[in-house]
């Protein structure tokens, strides 16, 4: 499976890229399946732009501060590794309220904040969508040149490549918690930090 981000010029020209269904719910146990979704895109000399998105009808918002456990929240989040030969992805597990958790590492037992590497953050808005009478929670996220060059020390530049990432869909401490993924995640139990079931991100020029 393969996901196809367009790259433009400007962020202003950013339209027509693609929307990625999160809607492989591996471990469903009690039906819960909102209906959520995810899309990228790139803008030359700024860096990634991702837009996550649920139709979420109990939603739970209770993480105030900047890594707290938001996972228990309602929570949509965004795995990437986009560093060409660096085997480290970073996570950025968001709520509706915008609170963020973000670690870097190669796997679930390495992981670091973050806010210990570097002092600059992504920038994240918290969006509603109303769509056909129905109402979405989610998020806008920038995710810059600058601040991955800071995190992998490394001069981060956009431009046609291939990455590795998954979008995903969760609520642990939920009434009915549910866990679901784009690229499909095949381990028994629920399990996001599983680089190898990262499906291709691919970086296109519009």
């Amino acid at each position: 499976m393969e996901y196809i981000a367009p790259i433009f010029v400007s962020a202003a020209e950013a339209k027509d890229f693609p929307v990625a269904a999160i809607d492989s719910f591996m471990w469903d146990v009690n039906g819960c399946k909102p209906e959520s979704y995810a899309a990228m895109f790139a803008v030359e000399g700024e860096g990634i732009h991702a837009l996550l998105w649920s139709f979420e009808e109990d939603i739970r918002c209770e993480c105030t501060k900047r890594d707290d456990p938001v996972y228990t929240d309602s929570c949509l989040e965004i795995f990437l590794m986009p560093v060409e030969g660096d085997k480290r992805y970073v996570n950025f597990e968001v709520n509706p309220k915008g609170v963020y958790l973000s670690q870097i590492g190669t796997c679930r037992e390495d992981r670091v904040f973050i806010k210990e590497l570097s002092d600059l953050e992504p920038v994240i808005h918290p969006m509603e969508i109303e769509e056909d009478g129905k109402k979405a929670w989610g998020y806008e996220i920038i995710i810059s040149e600058s601040f991955i060059s800071d995190l992998y020390q490394t001069d981060f530049r956009i431009g046609e490549t291939t990455i590795k990432g998954n979008f995903y869909k969760c609520a642990d401490g939920a009434m009915l918690p549910h866990y679901g993924s784009h690229f499909p995640v095949a381990t028994e139990n629920p399990d996001f930090h599983r680089p190898e079931f990262f499906g291709t991100i691919s970086f296109r020029k519009a």
